[in-house]
């Protein structure tokens, strides 16, 4: 009996330091804001860049005369989404021949993921390959912000044709609400 006592009070320990850690490392994604100097919520400066509109409706920005690395990972390019002139959504890209180390750099900053959203050969359920593309997508979600870890890569090996794409996104939680609050007209009463 003394000794399923023991078991138990071990098993116990163990499990509140793997939270402990986890909390950790979404506590420093919560305190990271975004991306180097690119901040979730801060409001926009003339000199990141000429505006323009997005297909969604946000205005982007996008920085690809960058040097900025991620360890060793080069970055391709960087585009910022602001919503009524305030940083929402950051998409940091890479070229995807780093997905794999990207992918440990990810999980090793910020513990293992809180969400995989991936449809891959591990996750898919019918053994037929259709025709297509794989995702490996993981989101870390923090009270305030989120991470997601996006690679999409053709099912069918397509040589220098195959589509492959590979990015982080940095988001405010509340992102989609931001966008169909900032779609929204305002019209003010003197206008009519």
């Amino acid at each position: 009996m003394r000794n399923i006592v023991i078991l138990f009070i071990c098993t116990l320990t163990c499990l509140l330091i793997t939270t402990a850690a986890g909390s950790q490392s979404l506590k420093s994604l919560e305190d990271n804001n975004g991306f180097k100097k690119y901040k979730l919520g801060s409001k926009f400066v003339i000199g990141m860049g000429i505006k323009q509109k997005d297909e969604e409706g946000a205005d982007k920005v996008i920085i690809d005369y960058t040097k900025d690395m991620i360890g060793d990972i080069p970055i391709k390019a960087i585009e910022l989404y602001y919503l009524k002139d305030t940083l929402a959504r950051i998409i940091v890209r890479i070229s995807p021949e780093y997905y794999e180390k990207l992918n440990d750099a990810a999980r090793n900053s910020f513990g293992q993921p809180t969400q995989d959203l991936s449809f891959n050969e591990k996750t898919r359920k019918d053994s037929v390959v259709g025709i297509g593309n794989y995702k490996d997508e993981y989101m870390w979600k923090a009270n305030r912000i989120n991470l997601r870890y996006y690679y999409t890569y053709p099912i069918r090996s397509g040589g220098a044709y195959g589509n492959k794409i590979l990015y982080l996104s940095y988001a405010l939680n509340d992102y989609p609400q931001r966008l169909s609050r900032a779609k929204k007209v305002q019209t003010a009463a003197k206008n009519f």
